[in-house]
């Protein structure tokens, strides 16, 4: 039998060419586990103050919005984007938060689109149904991760 080769540029499946080795990979997935952990300060938060606490959903989102930014710009200017003195720490907060204020707005607009197209109204206060609120909150935070990592890889900490 003949010996089959490949012809496999060199470091194309380990190494630089790899997917695995490219720095904006490593970082985003740095930012989806920090983002994760500040999606459930964020839901978790706004879960309580919504079905324990009695406050709306949207006030209740807000407040745990701005909790889970506040970790989230912790751990990316140090870990992810490792920007710490690259810029007064102030000057980044305040356009990460600017950024995710962005994406508060366009979650807010996806979670009650999601509210729409479940119930066929929206819901502008008070308590959606649990199943609901899940659904609408974590495809909310999927759609807006890409738009916060973009932005804050290329305004914030660039």
């Amino acid at each position: 039998m003949g010996e089959i080769k490949l012809d496999v540029p060199a470091g194309s499946i380990r190494g630089r060419n790899s997917l695995f080795e490219r720095e904006s990979f490593r970082q985003f997935v740095k930012f989806c586990i920090i983002g994760f952990g500040s999606a459930i300060i964020d839901g978790g938060v706004a879960r309580f103050l919504t079905y324990h606490v009695g406050l709306q959903w949207e006030i209740a989102r807000t407040i745990s919005f701005t909790l889970a930014v506040t970790n989230g710009f912790f751990w990316n200017q140090r870990w992810t984007f490792n920007a710490v003195g690259r810029t007064s720490s102030s000057r980044q907060y305040t356009m990460f938060f600017a950024v995710n204020i962005v994406g508060l707005l366009l979650n807010l607009l996806i979670m009650g689109a999601v509210f729409l197209m479940f119930t066929g109204k929206l819901h502008t206060g008070g308590k959606p149904d649990s199943t609901h609120w899940y659904i609408a909150f974590f495809t909310a935070i999927t759609i807006v991760s890409f738009w916060n990592f973009i932005a804050n890889k290329y305004w914030t900490f660039k």
